[in-house]
């Protein structure tokens, strides 16, 4: 749907209305500030508003939109995160009814309603704009054309360690880059050595690497990761959560795998991306059925024991770990 921002800006036919949603905040925000700067003469505050926050008057905002711009083309009103296309907001329902030719009005909203009426009155003016996350494949592209736009070439290899290492969240991939591009300075690769020296480990990440350490009964280096991650303020109930739902990603893949299953298939069920499935077929390789469904019982009765106070949140983990380097 970016596609329909690209157009209108190379057209300069801009719909009435936008709105902007969707999971991936860093799109929804390049979308937002792509029109902004096409739309808003820099210093011009007689033709542009922003508003944010459920507390927003729908009354005020349809009075400006209704409202000639001063000496301009268009009026151009931002408004964030308003719960208007979550909940019914008849001001703005009657205004979609029949918007102002000459107001551009943009919603950018983190949470919608597909059956609102106000979606489905935007939809009519071809006005959505979804920022969803992107499939792997078409990450490991936008990763590349980001460091292409700065002289910097990866192998996709390594941009799998990337997304391995640092998760798929745009805003914190982008951010991740960019201090690859100053680490590598007058250098042209990004290597793999680049990204373990540089780049934030997700929790998941450090999750599979304990889950690595275990299998191999590397004690030391399973605990030590489990105590990185409660020194860079991991939550004990959260690494215990992780660690929970790693096993039970383990349980599906080997059972999928005996079953047969494309391993498309096996990566949704298991909900994984489709190149790091060979990773963990080999990490559930390490384990018998049985044996991976007692250390889930385990890791169950664990977080029961934490949470009625009879053990130590850190310690219980820590004995989770110990018992199954043994």
């Amino acid at each position: 749907m970016s596609d329909t921002i690209s157009e209108d800006i190379k057209n300069r036919t801009f719909k009435p209305v936008y709105l902007i949603f969707g999971d991936e905040g860093y799109l929804r925000e390049n979308y937002r500030r792509r029109l902004t700067e096409a739309l808003v003469t820099p210093g011009d505050t007689l033709n542009w508003a922003s508003y944010s926050g459920a507390g927003v008057s729908a009354k005020e905002v349809v009075s400006l939109a209704s409202t000639m711009p001063f000496m301009a083309e268009k009026r151009v009103i931002l408004v964030r995160d308003s719960g208007w296309f979550k909940t019914s907001c008849e001001e703005l329902k009657d205004y979609l009814a029949a918007p102002a030719e000459d107001t551009v009005l943009i919603f950018d909203e983190s949470a919608i309603r597909k059956d609102n009426a106000n979606y489905k009155a935007v939809k009519k003016l071809n006005g959505l704009v979804e920022a969803e996350s992107m499939k792997p494949d078409k990450l490991k592209q936008w990763v590349s054309r980001f460091l292409a736009r700065n002289g910097k070439k990866i192998r996709e290899a390594t941009v799998e360690l990337l997304l391995t290492r640092v998760g798929t969240d745009m805003s914190i991939l982008s951010s991740e880059l960019n201090k690859l591009i100053n680490y590598a300075g007058e250098r042209e690769i990004i290597e793999d050595e680049d990204i373990v020296t540089m780049c934030f480990r997700s929790p998941s990440f450090s999750v599979f690497e304990m889950i690595d350490a275990i299998a191999m009964k590397q004690r030391a280096k399973a605990v030590g990761i489990y105590y990185d991650m409660i020194s860079e303020k991991q939550n004990y109930y959260g690494i215990l959560a992780l660690i929970e739902r790693h096993f039970r990603q383990l349980i599906v893949v080997k059972e999928m795998y005996g079953k047969k299953a494309r391993p498309a298939e096996i990566a949704e069920a298991a909900g994984i991306p489709e190149y790091r499935l060979g990773k963990y077929k080999r990490q559930a390789d390490n384990y018998s059925r049985k044996k991976l469904k007692e250390i889930l019982e385990d890791c169950v009765q664990t977080d029961a024991r934490t949470k009625q106070g009879r053990i130590d949140d850190a310690l219980a983990v820590e004995l989770l770990i110990i018992k199954y380097t043994e």
